[in-house]
């Protein structure tokens, strides 16, 4: 695919836009879902024609859309979330215990080797993998029942992982951030988690230097230099080596 192309998630739909390296004229296609809320919307490395929309609405609830032409046409595929064995609880808003209940999904990340595998992270906070192209779903339920995960609480939009990052140099590394939570790493592709937020100091909670906690808005990873991460969160952004995130 030559040029550029940029997927865009609005409370209106989603939108499809091109343009050549220049970027000085844009082709728009969209809205896509007329009337409903994209949360997120990417397309695979591998193939860039595959392309998945998380979409919901307060109605009409969750759907997973997958396009396999770009974006001209698309299909549901499965929409089942759910969690694994006994969900446990969290905390609410007012400090009290809340059982973890699926809502929505907010970030749906594409492998970078296989176009039909997938990541999902979901409302309540929670790590979703497919691996036929999103018709089916299954937990990887390691990072819910991590022993943090009773003291995690809601973030004002709601207790949702919305970052999921792959490492192109490390197969088996991930990195997942939840509000408000903090960013969690695994190096086994999932099987296992531990806190990533050394270093943070977040104002307004009981202990600004807490191991979770932190409502962390959106995490990236340098696209030529994978070890290197930026976070923004509450108060600030700030950049670190991957050498320094989770150690404990």
């Amino acid at each position: 695919m030559s040029g550029v192309r940029v997927l865009v998630g609005t409370h209106k739909g989603a939108f499809v836009m091109t343009s050549d390296a220049k970027r000085k004229q844009w082709d728009i296609s969209g809205p896509h879902f007329t009337g409903w809320d994209v949360y997120h919307i990417k397309g695979s490395p591998v193939n860039p024609n595959r392309i998945y929309a998380a979409q919901n609405t307060g109605w009409f609830g969750q759907i997973i859309q997958r396009s396999d032409d770009g974006g001209k046409t698309w299909n549901p595929v499965g929409n089942k979330f759910a969690y694994e064995g006994t969900t446990g609880q969290h905390l609410w808003y007012d400090g009290t215990p809340r059982p973890w209940e699926f809502k929505r999904v907010w970030h749906l990340e594409p492998s970078l080797t296989d176009p039909d595998l997938v990541y999902a992270g979901v409302e309540d906070a929670a790590l979703f993998r497919s691996t036929d192209g999103g018709q089916n779903w299954e937990e990887l339920p390691a990072l819910r029942q991590h022993e943090t995960a009773p003291k995690w609480a809601p973030g004002a939009g709601g207790m949702c992982l919305h970052t999921i990052l792959l490492d192109k140099n490390h197969p088996d590394r991930m990195f997942i951030a939840i509000s408000s939570a903090g960013v969690f790493k695994s190096e086994d592709a999932g099987k296992t988690w531990r806190p990533a937020n050394k270093g943070l100091h977040s104002e307004g909670i009981p202990d600004p230097n807490a191991e979770v906690g932190h409502c962390v808005h959106r995490i990236a990873m340098h696209p030529s230099r994978p070890d290197t991460l930026f976070m923004q969160n509450c108060v600030s952004t700030a950049a670190a080596p991957v050498a320094t995130i989770g150690r404990r």
